[in-house]
């Protein structure tokens, strides 16, 4: 995922070379299957940072007054979406959760995968996120 201008501009460089590498020709003698995964491999990659790219572009300019949680994986970078769809700084960010802008870089680069359950916990409900759901049983 996409944090910061930094990491957009970069996204938006590395889709440039992979959408201009996909006009360059192959070397002579090399096997069509190998051109053809190398073109799906590129053709994927492209994919998923134009998708990122979107994602960053649309909280950035997020207009609506809530974002959807559907799955373990959004509930887990919510406190990323909230961040920049309020267009807030690292610093800000830390200061309205009580937790360290270090810490939160280095959460942010892990998609808070590497957060305690505790931590995360205590940054959801600083942000007053509210979930609802149902737990099938059969």
């Amino acid at each position: 995922m996409i944090t910061s201008q930094k990491q957009y501009l970069a996204a938006q460089e590395k889709l440039k070379i992979l959408k201009d590498s996909t006009k360059s020709k192959f070397k002579a003698g090399v096997p069509d299957i190998l051109k053809k995964a190398a073109q799906g491999q590129t053709a994927e990659l492209a994919s998923e940072i134009e998708n990122e790219i979107k994602e960053y572009e649309g909280l950035k300019n997020f207009k609506a007054s809530a974002i959807r949680i559907d799955s373990i994986e959004d509930l887990m970078l919510a406190p990323i979406r909230y961040r920049l769809a309020k267009n807030m700084t690292i610093e800000e960010f830390a200061r309205k959760v009580d937790v360290h802008s270090r810490q939160i870089i280095r959460y942010e680069e892990d998609d808070y995968r590497n957060a305690t359950t505790d931590t995360l916990l205590k940054i959801l409900g600083r942000l007053d996120i509210h979930l609802s759901g149902d737990l099938k049983v059969s």
